[in-house]
């Protein structure tokens, strides 16, 4: 349990002086005031919850993993195999709850493989335009396939060389978010 703003507590001082004033006073009455009196107590603890920002914390046990791979002209064949082969070796590792999937992109991403707990990657069908290198759009995607009941990563594999674009901001906002982003560079060859 966590507080978003724990200065609020500082009201919970409060509910001393909520009881002393709402204690039963007369004998007829004094079941109906203990159960109005306690109807008030907790409506003050839930409205002081509320005023702090409380927050249930569960731990994650399964793990989402998107693979975002580079496949502009400035990658490469040679790099771009490697990169896949990356992602092959990467999923034979993983937990048996977890799920991974695979983004594919260039000037448009496209999802080449959907979150799965399959372990094999196939054969890679998707083509997306080469011409330029649009990290935020594939980050973006990712943030929006990811599932927020399980602990989310992102895995970019690239050369880091985003021509359209603003990656910074797509990666402070998944940040943000609570997603992990992992950065595997990959260099074409001279």
């Amino acid at each position: 349990m966590s507080f978003s703003t724990p200065l609020a507590l500082v009201l919970l001082v409060c509910i001393p002086f909520v009881l002393y004033l709402g204690w039963p006073r007369q004998r007829f009455r004094r079941s109906r005031d203990v159960l109005s009196l306690v109807l008030r107590t907790v409506i003050m603890l839930l409205l002081v919850f509320a005023l702090a920002g409380i927050q249930l914390v569960r731990s994650a046990d399964r793990l989402a993993v998107m693979f975002l791979v580079d496949v502009s002209d400035s990658m490469g064949q040679a790099a771009q195999e490697s990169a896949l082969e990356y992602v092959r070796q990467s999923l034979t590792s993983l937990a048996p709850d977890d799920e991974a999937g695979l983004i594919l992109f260039g000037t448009n991403p496209l999802v080449e493989r959907p979150l799965s707990n399959l372990r094999d990657l196939g054969a890679i069908l998707s083509t997306p335009p080469t011409g330029n290198t649009d990290m935020e759009e594939a980050i973006r995607l990712a943030m929006g396939i990811l599932p927020t009941d399980s602990a989310r990563r992102m895995v970019i594999l690239s050369d880091g060389r985003a021509t359209i674009g603003d990656a910074e901001s797509a990666a402070e906002l998944a940040a943000a978010t609570g997603i992990e982003i992992s950065y595997v560079t990959f260099t074409r060859a001279a």
